[in-house]
Order: structure tokens, then C-alpha cells, then sequence
């Protein structure tokens, strides 16, 4: 990012959040960048605040079956690339959209099994909940809280099926989406910090993401998890914050 339009960043930050948490994102960028550090806040929901319960009226939402997404991956701007859709169609992940007419709005995905977080890391996390990963809101429908509304959509399904709840991850740099996701009701139950020393994934996390099974696993040669011993799904009750 060049000088002018991290000024700007940090002009809105601060304008946005205060002097103190946007010291804080920009110094977790500095560490991200400089030692190639990944620090992420885990979250969960189980329930949401009515306010986003309500679609807009001149939108629809729900899950998109496979030939509507496979039409929609022929527009670049959805970044649903025919690549992706096949890994995440095969593993039996499901898109759930905010639509405008035959336009995308809005989408997150959501998967039941171990979810590629990079080439060489994997994202676990409690089979009693439902993994939240790739959201995007197009440009046009910014500003209408669009992701949390989804967001509230999927759960209420999920729940419905019998899941507890929703996990996710958001980068800790990333003030607007933390602040977006504990507003719908979002709870932060730790950090997870990944970096890569000698050519080796080391992952550290906080006790409130082990409880919830939540963790960011290296991938060994063939594609096979590392998985830790401790890790065995749990129920549990929920931590209380974490800071990382």
C-alpha cells in the first residue's frame, strides 16, 4: 500500500475506532508484513440481533443451488472462480446469497468438514458447528449490513438442522469486520497466530478456540492434516473474551 493510501487508512481507522485500537491494527499489520505473521480473532454465534433478521424488500435470499452458481461464476467481479466451486461443491459446501433480481449482492460460504485455509494451512474447528469463510459484499450494496443479514439467514437454517452455531475467523487488523461481526452478536473466543519458521507452519493459539475445536492446522505432503492429540471435538459452554 503506498504512503498516501495508508495515511487514509489510518485517517478513517482513527476517525472510526479511536487513537489506541487503530495504533493496535497497524502495528498487527507492521508484524504481519515484516516477519509474514498471520493473527487472526476465532468467533462464534449462536443467535443474532433482530435487527438483522429482516431481508430488504427489494432483495431475496437463501442457498444457491449449483447451476445458478456455476452461471454466476462467469462474472469475474463474484470471484467465484469454476476452480473453487469445484473444490467446494466436491467437500459439500454451501453458498448462501443475498439477491438482487439475478444479481449478486451478497454471499458467504459455509462448509462441514476442514476448509483450506492456504495451500499449506487447514482450518478444523467442532462438528457441532457450521464453518463461515469467503463473504463478500459487492461494492453497490455497501452500507446496508448485507453480510450480517446473510449471516443471520444461514444461521437460522443451520440451526434448524441441528447445529449449534456459526464459526468463523477475521483478520486482527481488520477493525470494520470485527466490529461488524459483535455487533450482529458475535462472540471473540481467542487468537490463533500462524508463522512459518525454517519452512515450518507453527501455530499458536488461546485456550478458547482448543475448547471450540477451532484451530488453523498445517498441511503435511500428500495433502494429510497435522493434527494435534489434544484436539477432540467438544461440546462446551462458552469462554469468556480472549485477548490475544
Amino acid at each position: 500500500m503506498k504512503r498516501r493510501g495508508v495515511i487514509a487508512k489510518f485517517r478513517r481507522d482513527y476517525a472510526a475506532f479511536g487513537l489506541w485500537k487503530t495504533l493496535q491494527a497497524f502495528g498487527i499489520r507492521a508484524i504481519q508484513r515484516v516477519m509474514g505473521v498471520k493473527l487472526l480473532r476465532a468467533m462464534y454465534v449462536t443467535a443474532v440481533a433482530p435487527t438483522f433478521a429482516a431481508v430488504p424488500a427489494d432483495l431475496t435470499a437463501g442457498f444457491l443451488d449449483r447451476d445458478t452458481l456455476r452461471r454466476l461464476s462467469a462474472h469475474a467481479q463474484y470471484d467465484l472462480s469454476p476452480g473453487f466451486l469445484d473444490v467446494a461443491l466436491s467437500k459439500g459446501d454451501e453458498c448462501y446469497a443475498i439477491m438482487d433480481g439475478t444479481r449478486l449482492a451478497a454471499y458467504g460460504w459455509y462448509a462441514r468438514t476442514p476448509t483450506a485455509f492456504s495451500e499449506d494451512l487447514e482450518v478444523h474447528f467442532d462438528d457441532a458447528y457450521v464453518y463461515m469463510y469467503k463473504a463478500l459484499t459487492l461494492d453497490p450494496y455497501r452500507g446496508r449490513r448485507l453480510h450480517a443479514i446473510a449471516k443471520a439467514g444461514a444461521l437460522a437454517v443451520y440451526r434448524a438442522r441441528g447445529y449449534k452455531g456459526l464459526v468463523s475467523y477475521v483478520a486482527a487488523d481488520n477493525l470494520s469486520s470485527l466490529k461488524a461481526n459483535l455487533r450482529l452478536g458475535c462472540i471473540d473466543i481467542g487468537g490463533i497466530c500462524a508463522i512459518r519458521i525454517f519452512g515450518k507452519d507453527v501455530i499458536f493459539r488461546t485456550p478458547g478456540c482448543g475448547a471450540f475445536g477451532f484451530d488453523v492446522v498445517p498441511l503435511r505432503r500428500g495433502g494429510q492434516p497435522q493434527r494435534r492429540e489434544q484436539d477432540r471435538a467438544v461440546a462446551c459452554t462458552p469462554p469468556r473474551h480472549v485477548k490475544l
